[in-house]
């Protein structure tokens, strides 16, 4: 997510390029490339190792003797995660300070509730958390499957199998945290009944 915020708001410049004078518009992608820091073998690699970091985070988040562990876990892979991502890109002009001011907004907001938020009422914040991440998923794969050249994917009408597959994956899974999350946050706030919901022909 943090790869599509940077990329757009750093876009600008390549387009009023390419806009301004057809001349340059060879020598945009190759302006890209040199700016790459990271490989992508190296960064596939170094996001595997913080999608574990990930998995780990939660299973340690399930009981309260690991809790803490799992919060290491989860805060490594983050880091991780952001700083591969900026190396991959490796366009540190408006795009990082966009960035730098929503990551400080949602640091303040998350210090701000978890803060104030009674220990009694986490399971709560957790689950109404854990649904804004499916619904970045969500918004992701759309953002992706509607302007794929921002992501390097190809063009519109014209974006490779391997990606389209990938990107149904993620708004599949991205929908079911969402609407999971929102039900478990309802059931936990007595809003909805804690009885199991059973469809017709379950």
């Amino acid at each position: 997510y943090i790869w599509f915020f940077s990329n757009i708001f750093s876009s600008n410049k390549y387009f009023w390029r390419f806009f301004g004078n057809s001349e340059n518009a060879s020598n945009v992608q190759k302006e890209k490339e040199k700016k790459i820091i990271m490989s992508s073998n190296l960064s596939a690699i170094f996001y595997l190792i913080s999608g574990v970091l990930f998995i780990l985070a939660l299973r340690g988040l399930s009981s309260p003797e690991t809790s803490r562990q799992g919060n290491f876990f989860g805060i490594l892979g983050m880091i991780i995660a952001v700083t591969v991502t900026f190396l991959s890109i490796g366009n540190f002009s408006s795009g990082f300070i966009y960035v730098l001011i929503f990551l400080l907004i949602g640091g303040l907001v998350g210090a701000f509730i978890a803060y104030k938020i009674p220990m009694t009422a986490m399971p709560e914040l957790v689950a109404g958390f854990h649904s804004l991440v499916g619904l970045a998923a969500v918004f992701v794969a759309i953002s992706a499957f509607l302007n794929p050249e921002a992501f390097n994917l190809g063009s519109s009408g014209d974006i490779n199998l391997g990606s389209l597959i990938e990107m149904s994956i993620g708004a599949a899974v991205g929908a079911i945290t969402f609407s999971g999350s929102i039900i478990a946050f309802l059931k936990l706030q007595g809003i909805m009944s804690g009885a199991p919901i059973m469809f017709k022909g379950q």
